[in-house]
C-alpha cells in the first residue's frame, strides 16, 4: 500500500487562494522543504505535512490522500 497526495487538487486550490508552499509550511509548523517534497510527489514524508496542507487549505485528509495498492 502506497500513499500519495492529490497534487492536482492541492495546486489548483493553492492557486485559487493565493497560498504558497511556504505559507502552508508556516501555518503547519513544518519545513518548506517537507511541503515541497510532498507536493512534488517524492513522498509524503513527515506525518505532519498532510495536516499542515489540510489546515492551510481547509481540507480533510480524505480529500487529498490517495491510497494505492
Amino acid at each position: 500500500m502506497k500513499l500519495k497526495l492529490d497534487t492536482k487538487k492541492i495546486y489548483l486550490t493553492m492557486a485559487e487562494r493565493g497560498i504558497t508552499a511556504t505559507e502552508i509550511a508556516r501555518q503547519g509548523g513544518v519545513s518548506q522543504q517537507a511541503v515541497s517534497n510532498a507536493l512534488s510527489g517524492n513522498r509524503i514524508g513527515k506525518v505532519k505535512v498532510v495536516p499542515a496542507i489540510c489546515k492551510a487549505l481547509d481540507f480533510s485528509a480524505k480529500d487529498i490522500v490517495i491510497i494505492e495498492d
